[in-house]
């Protein structure tokens, strides 16, 4: 038998036995069951809340486990890859220049540009050819 029904079953005990003559116990069992019916409908709501609770848990769980699933892949994908230690073992070459414009200096990388190509300055955004 479950709570509530326990309650109902308490009910029914306290309206069986005619204690109408005693007024004050009529209303302390009234004030009794009344209290036990409001901690129900309040434990009824928790347990509500539980669920939709296990709910999103259960959703999230199952979205870290595809991202965490779709990373692997890649990883797998990565060291499946036999040009994969060249990309990282490459090093990139960069020169220093100096803008005739502003006077100050950077570095840049020359394969990442065309021969006539114009360079733009980081610093003043002025254009010029190396």
């Amino acid at each position: 038998m479950g709570a509530r029904e326990k309650i109902a079953y308490l009910r029914g005990l306290i309206e069986g036995q005619n204690i109408a003559e005693n007024a004050g116990m009529s209303k302390f069992h009234e004030a009794l069951l009344s209290a036990l019916e409001a901690i129900m409908e309040e434990l009824d709501d928790v347990a509500s809340d539980q669920d939709d609770l296990r709910e999103y848990v259960e959703d999230l769980e199952d979205e870290v486990a595809s991202f965490a699933d779709g990373i692997h892949e890649r990883d797998d994908r990565d060291s499946d890859d036999e040009n994969s230690e060249d990309i990282y073992d490459e090093e990139e070459e960069y020169e220093p220049v100096t803008c005739p414009e502003c006077g100050k200096d950077f570095f840049y990388q020359p394969d990442a540009y065309d021969d006539d190509e114009d360079l733009l300055c980081p610093h003043c955004g002025k254009p010029f050819k190396q």
